[in-house]
């Protein structure tokens, strides 16, 4: 099979053929509670353990998949197997990612009609809930030291940060920030 393009560099341990990359997905989706960001780090963990790509390859594609909508999870599953295997590896990618959710939701929808009212299911569903922030937190922080840091960037992403506390909810003046932040950085940066 040719693939678009090979990740250079990287020992193969086991060849990512479509079969193994939805195998491979779908064992991560159907164990990891929290879905979006806190399935990437370990799609991330995986795929580099089988020799596919790359720590800093796979953050690479993670930044690009962001751009595209849709679920993360799925957008970087889809564009690392399209690097690693081709169209099939991509489409095998989307079957592993999004059925083992599918079958969950049909039996999850039946326990919950049965047991929603428990306090023990509650419990659970808070303590699922606690986990989530912390898997985010491990990919931000893996983005940060992966990526190459520039005065500039580190004023744009403070700047963020202090509009965030300010205004948790407010996107409009998030975007309002980030456009003067970057026209100010302009214009410094030029000068």
């Amino acid at each position: 099979m040719k693939t678009p393009a090979k990740a250079e560099g990287i020992a193969k341990t086991v060849s990512p053929t479509p079969w193994r990359i939805f195998l491979t997905l779908a064992r991560i989706v159907s164990l990891t509670l929290g879905g979006g960001y806190a399935i990437v780090p370990a799609i991330g963990n995986a795929f580099e353990k089988q020799g596919w790509i790359k720590e800093e390859e796979f953050y690479r594609v993670f930044s690009r998949a962001q751009v595209f909508p849709g679920p993360i999870a799925l957008t970087t599953s889809f564009l690392c197997s399209y690097r690693i295997a081709g169209a099939r590896g991509a489409v095998a990618a989307v079957f592993g990612v999004v059925l083992p959710p599918f079958f969950a939701l049909i039996l999850v929808g039946g326990f919950i009609s049965l047991y929603g009212d428990t306090e023990l299911f509650k419990r659970f569903l808070h303590g699922a809930g606690a986990v989530v922030p912390g898997l985010v937190g491990s990919i931000l922080w893996r983005t940060a030291r992966n990526r190459k840091w520039s005065v500039r960037i580190v004023i744009e992403v403070v700047t963020l940060a202090v509009l965030l506390a300010v205004f948790p909810s407010s996107a409009f003046f998030i975007l309002i920030g980030g456009i003067i932040v970057l026209y100010v950085g302009r214009l410094v940066w030029k000068s």
